[in-house]
């Protein structure tokens, strides 16, 4: 038997008038046998009142099932896997029951098959290496690629690199007039438009946007396509053609100038001076190594600007790459008199980073601590985790930082800002003498950069100097 479920107000009063409606034909006949004296009045009351008795039960009973039906359609539309009612009473509502499970059935898989294309979709989107999204006509974000939360999730502050970016307008994750303008124009005059937009951090990149309108059956649906081309690449390759054009003809004019004026010295009047050859063959050398130097650190400088804005993706643990650093600058530091003395907390977490590049930050700030201060005392070198970033550095959260401390003069403090740019130095002419390019410091800076890191740098004069690199952790 099904099970019996208390009728709310509004259905007993549908029962009430479902059973009057049931009960009108036969008490017509009832009153029609009354009035051909074939019953009397107290027979046909009592016969009304038994057919409606008759009646409201039966109604109950098909009510009852009816009821049931409504709420387990009503009950579909939140969840659609909710369980069947029991067994009906009326072969009726039975067969109107399992009409409800095959549309269920027939919804299910409509479902399943609408969930799978959009996987599917999504998994398209995904796999495509550029960043991609997808807007309706009012510009908010109704799809996205994973290369586009990565991309507008971090690099925009905040978003995350989950789905939060669906359902945001554009303007609030492009920031950008020229961006904006062009969504308009081609979603007013469909037509496909593109921008050009630059973001700034963590570091500098540009993008070529490309926005394709969609058109669907129901204008409702049309949408747009952005897709993102990177041309930070192209437009540092040309920079960089360009600097180094003008950074290789400006620092090695004076070297070959000086190489030149030997070489004519030792063709003319030095010719025969055996005492003068050696001297002049000496700085000759000099000059040709400082030239290579400065050629490598140029190439060297460009391959890391080139790759700035692309992240490392390998877990190194830091303290192994200093140890074979040190082990490289142990003879330079015995010619320094000096000593490399590295301390390392407890728990170092690991960092993400390339050991390669790693190697030469610690490298450069490592031999430049020992040609400045290594003489009044060791260079120590600590690593440790601290809990907060500096507030230069992008993101929240703990990171590794390490410091490499000298005990030399020191540096003014109105130098201290322009220490990472290219070929800038504190004192040129000691800096030459010590065979430095003006370089080190700014690959270090543009290293750190690409690691989304930071580095700061601390000096008192007559007390040394402490350059420090803060980098995330892994994971």
């Amino acid at each position: 038997m099904p099970e019996k479920e208390p009728l709310q107000g509004q259905s007993i009063q549908r029962l009430f008038v479902w059973a009057f409606g049931l009960c009108v034909p036969t008490w017509a006949i009832v009153l029609a046998l009354v009035l051909l004296d074939r019953l009397t009045w107290l027979d046909a009351g009592l016969s009304a009142i038994a057919i409606f008795l008759l009646m409201t039960v039966v109604s109950f009973r098909r009510l009852g099932d009816f009821e049931r039906l409504i709420r387990y359609a009503e009950t579909l539309f939140e969840n659609p896997d909710a369980p069947s009612p029991p067994a009906y009473s009326s072969a009726m509502a039975q067969r109107l029951m399992n009409a409800l499970n095959s549309l269920r059935r027939v919804w299910a898989e409509r479902r399943a098959e609408a969930e799978g294309l959009a996987k599917s979709r999504q998994d398209i989107l995904d796999s495509l290496p550029d960043p991609l999204l997808l807007l309706d006509r009012q510009r908010r974000v109704v799809g996205a690629n994973i290369a586009a939360l990565d991309l507008l999730g971090r690099d925009l502050g905040g978003v995350g690199t989950g789905r939060q970016l669906l359902g945001r307008d554009l303007a609030g994750v492009i920031r950008d007039p020229k961006v904006l303008d062009a969504a308009a124009e081609a979603l007013a005059q469909n037509k496909r438009t593109d921008a050009q937009f630059s973001l700034s951090a963590p570091v500098e990149r540009t993008f070529r946007t490309l926005l394709v309108p969609l058109s669907s059956v129901g204008r409702e649906n049309t949408a747009l396509i952005l897709a993102f081309q990177e041309q930070t690449e192209l437009l540092k390759m040309d920079r960089m053609r360009a600097d180094f054009v003008a950074n290789a003809s400006h620092e090695l004019r004076t070297p070959l100038a000086s190489v030149l004026g030997f070489i004519e010295t030792l063709r003319g009047p030095a010719r025969d001076d055996t005492e003068a050859r050696e001297k002049f063959l000496e700085i000759m050398l000099k000059q040709a190594n400082r030239m290579t130097r400065l050629i490598d650190d140029l190439l060297s400088l460009s391959r890391i600007e080139l790759r700035e804005h692309t992240r490392p993706t390998e877990q190194i643990d830091v303290t192994a790459v200093l140890r074979t650093t040190a082990e490289l600058l142990d003879g330079q530091a015995r010619e320094s008199k000096s000593a490399i003395k590295i301390e390392v907390a407890p728990e170092v977490p690991l960092v993400i980073g390339e050991p390669s590049e790693l190697g030469q930050v610690f490298y450069n700030l490592t031999t430049n601590a020992l040609k400045y201060g290594g003489q009044r005392g060791p260079v120590e070198i600590s690593v440790q985790k601290v809990a907060a970033r500096p507030p230069a550095m992008h993101g929240q959260g703990p990171c590794v930082k390490i410091a490499v401390r000298d005990y030399g003069e020191g540096i003014p403090k109105e130098h201290l800002p322009r220490l990472t740019e290219r070929f800038y130095r504190v004192d040129t002419a000691r800096s030459r003498e010590l065979g430095g390019t003006g370089l080190g410091l700014a690959i270090v800076k543009h290293i750190t950069n690409r690691h989304r890191g930071v580095l700061t740098i601390e000096s008192e004069l007559g007390k040394g100097s402490t350059f420090s690199v803060y980098l995330p952790i892994a994971g």
